[in-house]
């Protein structure tokens, strides 16, 4: 599958009416590549073809998650949107995100000035590709003849996975601009130039419409008993992984606990030990994993025999983190957590075992100032293994995995004042750390704090933590903690969430509006 090509679209209401496996390119919504499109009723002819259509869609999802600024150093946007802006980490030196994304800038955390990559940071059009392909799937399987498929089952696997990857998508959407344009309808050649307007529907709303879809998928798709070798697609684990998720941003602490407890108790997955701490993210080697993108290196794809849209591999995207003699002194500079930052106040770098399994103290280098680099992301091939030579970075990316929904539910525990439960929970990635406890929270609030860090601890670089500070705001204040003024992240401004890039978007759809804080700042 040729994935060299990255899609560059003018306008969102494009997306939504053309619709394209990965590999190529759909007429008049890109600006290059050829033409071969699958909304004809002649390709929904066998399972063989929904096959490739559903691989498509997963194949997108990770261009979404890994595609990067133009200008940067291949900081994939999934860690700048879930890592950067969470005050966790200072960016490369001179970097143009070193000029707007960090607390020590005036304004801090500057979302609106990133003035060589907002094409990719504050536009939103990617992910509707995604779910554009997720709607052409939802539309034309449930027409298609059960003889088709090898069972009824089969067929019915390839709708939920579809409801999945749409409500993950407009959950991701939803966690950094808010409210999303709702679109569940394919379009077809005959509406080209006549869709009209589409405004931005309430996050609440949107989100109520995905754990509906997502209830549907759960009872579409199965467990899988924990396998690692089946964590690339979408089943019963990773849907209910994502209920909890949603219902945790919705301050459903109820409902998130039920989730989490189903995954806990039904889905077959463990905690990986300590001593081999990593294999978490060797791509499908731990039953630890729920939900993972395949990332890792292939020496029978073209795509990664020379300098290609697979980055990840050549010390792109996962090398993020990471500088020096760990990457073979391929990279200078990387994301480094600095002295007396995150690490230094809240991880002890004496006892806790995942100071040694995944982070390591570096001295400042090349303008980067002295700290600790992520090693999470350290798994290698080689291009030519019987030299050891032309070495990459072999990783899968995880998205769901059972210490977060441990942790989530520890959540969910502490805000229903249910504190020895939360405790327990709580337990679960601590007590695998090597610790007793952090600490013993005797109230609900400083229960959740407790939960907040330890998901810091637990979760940095794996694009997750500044949601956590996001969604416990409310009560815990973390983001003005890491540098954010308070007017800023009221309800009301709601100034946590991108702006969007309306010099691209609003042109072609009147009806879209800016988010509060970045329609009167700049």
């Amino acid at each position: 599958m040729n994935m060299n090509k990255q899609y560059v679209f003018k306008i969102i209401l494009q997306l939504l009416s053309g619709i394209c496996l990965m590999n190529i390119s759909c007429k008049k919504y890109i600006d290059q590549g050829p033409i071969t499109s699958t909304y004809g009723a002649e390709f929904w002819t066998s399972q063989t073809s929904v096959e490739q259509a559903s691989l498509a869609m997963y194949g997108q999802l990770r261009n979404c998650l890994r595609i990067a600024p133009a200008y940067n150093h291949g900081e994939a946007s999934i860690f700048v949107n879930g890592d950067l802006v969470s005050g966790n980490f200072l960016p490369i030196k001179n970097d143009f995100l070193d000029y707007s994304l960090k607390a020590s800038n005036a304004p801090p955390f500057n979302f609106s000035y990133v003035p060589y990559g907002s094409d990719v940071l504050q536009n939103w059009s990617r992910f509707y590709q995604l779910i554009a392909q997720c709607n052409l799937i939802l539309k034309n399987v449930p027409a298609m003849p059960s003889s088709l498929f090898e069972s009824e089952s089969k067929r019915k696997s390839y709708i939920g996975e579809a409801l999945f990857m749409r409500a993950y998508t407009y959950f991701y959407i939803t966690r950094i601009w808010g409210d999303p344009v709702y679109v569940t309808q394919s379009y077809d050649d005959v509406d080209y130039g006549n869709i009209p307007p589409l405004p931005r529907s309430p996050e609440a709303a949107v989100l109520d419409s995905c754990i509906k879809d997502l209830k549907t998928a759960a009872g579409y798709l199965g467990y899988t008993a924990g396998d690692p070798s089946k964590t690339l697609r979408g089943n019963k684990g990773s849907v209910n992984a994502l209920l909890a998720h949603i219902y945790a941003w919705k301050h459903d602490y109820v409902n998130a606990h039920l989730a989490c407890q189903e995954v806990i108790n039904n889905g077959g997955y463990s905690l990986e030990p300590i001593s081999t701490y990593k294999n978490i993210w060797k791509g499908q080697k731990s039953n630890e994993s729920i939900f993972e993108i395949s990332m890792t290196y292939n020496a029978n794809d073209p795509n990664f025999s020379n300098q290609s849209a697979w980055a990840e591999a050549q010390f792109d995207c996962f090398a993020t983190f990471l500088k020096g003699p760990v990457v073979n002194n391929e990279k200078s500079q990387c994301w480094v957590s600095p002295i007396n930052g995150f690490i230094d106040a809240f991880l002890d770098t004496t006892n806790d075992l995942r100071y040694k399994a995944a982070y390591a103290h570096i001295p400042a280098s090349n303008g980067d100032v002295e700290g600790y680099i992520v090693m999470k992301y350290t798994e290698f091939n080689y291009q030519k293994p019987e030299t050891f030579t032309l070495p990459y970075l072999n990783n899968n990316l995880v998205l769901f995995r059972l210490s977060d929904i441990y942790l989530l539910d520890a959540e969910a525990r502490a805000y229903t004042n249910d504190l020895e439960g939360a405790r327990t929970a709580l337990s679960m990635t601590e007590d695998r750390a090597g610790i007793t406890s952090y600490q013993d929270p005797t109230n609900q609030y400083d229960m959740v704090d407790e939960v907040v860090i330890e998901r810091g601890r637990e979760l940095t670089g794996e694009g997750q933590w500044y949601y956590d500070l996001i969604r416990t705001e409310p009560t815990q204040g973390w983001l003005e903690y890491f540098g954010y003024p308070t007017d800023r992240v009221n309800p009301v401004n709601k100034g946590y969430y991108w702006p969007l890039d309306l010099a691209t978007l609003f042109p072609q759809d009147k009806l879209l509006t800016q988010n509060p804080w970045w329609a009167t700042h700049k």
